[in-house]
């Protein structure tokens, strides 16, 4: 009996001397409730105030008849974010306070790990951020420069097809401008996370650039220098069909130079190359065969009758 009573006021102290631990870990429960609410409505009240709703539904990411309750999801969405993070830092804390190291020792490698990277990634946001402005107002003002002298009105060298002002080359010269500031900024925010994986992807994104600009001028070319000769020939011949063909085959090659400027399945683009340019020869052949029967006969018919009179005299 005795044994079974200094058991049980064994099982008391232990509970009676964990109280402490127990009533530490729910204080920092308490703590980390309060300041969770409180960083969450700063969170929400302050994406609000700044006008976060508006610049969603004026940038097309939330659906515009639903756009104040899909960005108030958002919004709120932050919030909870914020809110779990809180709890997260201060987990360990509250493992601590039950001994149970075991558990918050991991959690506290990871959020060492978490706040050692983060510098990292906020100077990366911040240039990420910054580079997309910079290319934005870059972008805009070579537009601008662009269309106040009137380079719109070479749009027609630039284009085929019925519709004359698909390209606008303001417009397309802003837009790669953008693209190219841009590409370069976010090269630059990868290699400052300075991840491995990152780096080697922003050095084949800088490796591979190079084709890309030189696959654009050629394609450039090859639509320029395509309505060119299209245009020469109707106006020298009058054929509208001959220049037709002539204009879409310049452009048929440059598109192919350019898949294998870019390095697209060289040996795929070559076999394509070739059977399309051996099928349009053939349809040629074809066309002309049928097409000129008449005339060759009569050429034939010609070169027999003057045959036949040589022999005469």
């Amino acid at each position: 009996m005795n044994k079974v009573l200094s058991s049980l006021m064994g099982v008391v102290d232990s509970i009676i001397s964990f109280l402490p631990n127990i009533i530490g870990a729910l204080i920092f429960l308490l703590i980390a409730w309060i300041i969770a609410v409180i960083v969450k409505k700063i969170i929400v009240k302050g994406l609000g105030a700044l006008g976060f709703e508006e610049w969603l539904q004026k940038k097309g990411l939330v659906d515009a008849g639903k756009g104040k309750s899909e960005s108030e999801g958002i919004i709120q969405t932050f919030g909870k974010l914020a809110y779990f993070l809180v709890f997260l830092l201060f987990l360990p804390s509250v493992f601590d306070s039950l001994n149970m190291q075991s558990v918050s020792k991991p959690i506290k490698g990871m959020m060492s790990s978490i706040l050692n990277f983060s510098p990292k990634i906020i100077v990366a946001v911040i240039i990420l951020v910054l580079g997309i402005f910079i290319a934005k107002v870059l972008g805009t003002l070579v537009k601008n420069i662009l269309g106040s002298l009137n380079v719109s009105r070479f749009n027609k060298y630039v284009n085929f097809g019925e519709n004359k002002d698909s390209i606008d080359i303001p417009t397309a010269t802003g837009w790669v401008i953008t693209a190219l500031i841009g590409l370069f900024f976010t090269v630059q925010a990868l290699n400052t996370v300075n991840l491995s994986v990152l780096n080697k992807i922003g050095e084949a994104i800088i490796g591979y650039l190079p084709l890309v600009i030189s696959a654009v001028i050629i394609l450039a070319l090859g639509l320029i220098g395509g309505n060119l000769i299209s245009k020469l020939i109707n106006k020298s011949t009058g054929n509208a069909m001959l220049a037709e063909i002539v204009k879409y085959l310049v452009i048929i090659v440059s598109v192919f130079m350019t898949l294998d400027q870019l390095n697209f399945a060289q040996s795929i683009v070559n076999v394509a190359f070739l059977l399309i340019l051996g099928a349009v020869a053939v349809a040629f052949a074809i066309a002309f065969g049928i097409g000129g029967k008449s005339f060759a006969e009569k050429q034939l018919s010609k070169f027999s009758d003057k045959i036949d009179s040589d022999k005469k005299q």
